[in-house]
């Protein structure tokens, strides 16, 4: 199956709830749900908040359908994310003021990647869609 665009946004602050119920709507309806579903959620809402955050205070979501997974691309125009940071594997201490959205997308998301450089980033996560369960043909054992 070639890859199919579900949709593609450039958000801001002032945009990141529609943003939101934008990509939430786009997942739920190629088959992602439950707990999938979420964890899927909040790894791309970790990744637009860096994005705003660290990457120049805006950026790009695209959301599109290949084979049995969704993948999401966020990118932005900031200073790039220092190798140290990315390397980093383990979670921030508690009273560390902040370091955590790498930590959760990696573990959130199936798979997580990242191209950075002065230039900008872009985060490409991808979450697996289970295919949808076929009900039973046939009669029913009681």
């Amino acid at each position: 199956m070639d890859a199919v665009l579900l949709f593609a946004r450039h958000f801001d602050e002032r945009c990141l709830a529609s943003t939101r119920d934008a990509f939430h709507h786009g997942a739920s309806e190629q088959g992602l749900a439950g707990e999938r579903l979420t964890d899927f959620l909040m790894a791309v809402n970790e990744c637009v908040i860096n994005a705003l955050a660290h990457g120049g205070g805006q950026g790009s979501l695209r959301l599109w359908r290949e084979n049995d997974g969704l993948l999401c691309e966020v990118e932005d125009t900031g200073a790039g994310i220092p190798a140290r940071t990315l390397a980093e594997g383990s979670l921030p201490p508690p009273g560390a003021p902040g370091g955590r959205g790498i930590w959760l997308m990696r573990r959130l998301a199936d798979e997580v990647g990242f191209v950075t450089s002065p230039q900008g980033t872009i985060v490409r996560l991808r979450m697996r869609v289970e295919p949808a369960r076929r009900p039973a043909i046939g009669p029913r054992n009681k």
